[in-house]
């Protein structure tokens, strides 16, 4: 899943900046923090790491928990953001062992921060375990809770667990914001699929799409479009099915996320077939990946 779009959410409601209460704020640190988050708006996430990395040293130098929480959520959602899952959740984790030696427990976003990182890893078990800690802290951070739930649910749907799913999807519920709403409809999607109804699986992936454009979550956007793409391969139109990937691997491939713009990339190219307009558009796809 594409973090960014949640994360600036979270960093709003979890601390952007230092804590809001006690001694004097640090202008030092609260610029940075500030620095780091508008570029994240602005989808920078290399300049927003560094920023972060700043910030959360001079947390360090305050010796503040509660910024260096933040800011360790803050430099692990810019390193998701460049797709680089080994480095936050190597930040996510230094944090985290940081405030045990404290006597403390990490905050439930900067732990939904390393689940994620260890989803996009492949270490599913991992990443289920810190998924469920966090959508039992709904109290503490409800938006932290329902991506939790949303997590718990792709990873149900990658087993073909239809009661795992049919779960995850309850717990979201109804929600207003555009990007949980893509969640909703993304998890009815899969349980469509999961129950043999690719029409319906189809039109869910439409909207997700959507849902994601207008939340600017592109991640999520070519997961959708993958969704859309399986639906279409077993209603027997693999033209279209086709081009549904080639489109997904392409955003993957220009976001460098390696492993899913070639997977996808390679879906496109076996449902192609002799298509050479497609083929000569998933050629340029792939090239992107050697930049």
């Amino acid at each position: 899943m594409r973090f960014l779009a949640i994360a600036l959410l979270l960093l709003a409601g979890c601390g952007g900046r230092a804590a809001p209460e006690g001694p004097p704020r640090d202008g030092v640190l609260d610029r940075a923090a500030d620095s780091a988050r508008d570029a994240l708006n602005q989808d920078q996430p290399v300049v927003a790491g560094r920023l972060y990395a700043q910030a959360l040293a001079r947390a360090r130098e305050r010796d503040d928990p509660v910024a260096i929480d933040a800011m360790g959520f803050g430099q692990a959602t810019a390193a998701l953001g460049q797709g680089d899952a080994p480095v936050a959740l190597a930040v996510a984790r230094e944090v985290r062992a940081e405030l045990a030696r404290r006597g403390r427990g990490a905050s439930a976003v900067l732990l939904l921060a390393e689940a994620t990182a260890l989803f996009r890893l492949g270490r599913m078990a991992e990443a289920e375990a810190l998924a469920r800690l966090v959508a039992s802290r709904g109290a503490e951070n409800a938006e932290a809770a329902l991506r939790a739930h949303f997590l718990l649910g792709l990873l149900a749907a990658g087993r073909g667990d239809m009661a795992g799913v049919e779960a995850a999807r309850a717990a979201i519920g109804a929600p207003d914001q555009p990007a949980f709403r893509a969640d909703a409809v993304e998890l009815d999607g899969a349980a469509a699929l999961l129950r043999g109804d690719p029409a319906t699986a189809r039109l869910q992936g439409v909207t997700a799409a959507a849902l994601r454009r207008d939340s600017l979550d592109y991640r999520g956007l070519s997961r959708a479009l993958a969704l859309q793409a399986t639906a279409l391969e077993r209603l027997g139109e693999r033209e279209a099915a086709a081009d549904a990937w080639l489109r997904a691997g392409r955003g993957a491939a220009e976001r460098g996320e390696a492993a899913d713009a070639r997977r996808w990339l390679a879906q496109a190219r076996q449902a192609a077939g002799g298509q050479a307009d497609l083929l000569a558009a998933v050629a340029q796809a792939e090239a992107l990946l050697a930049r």
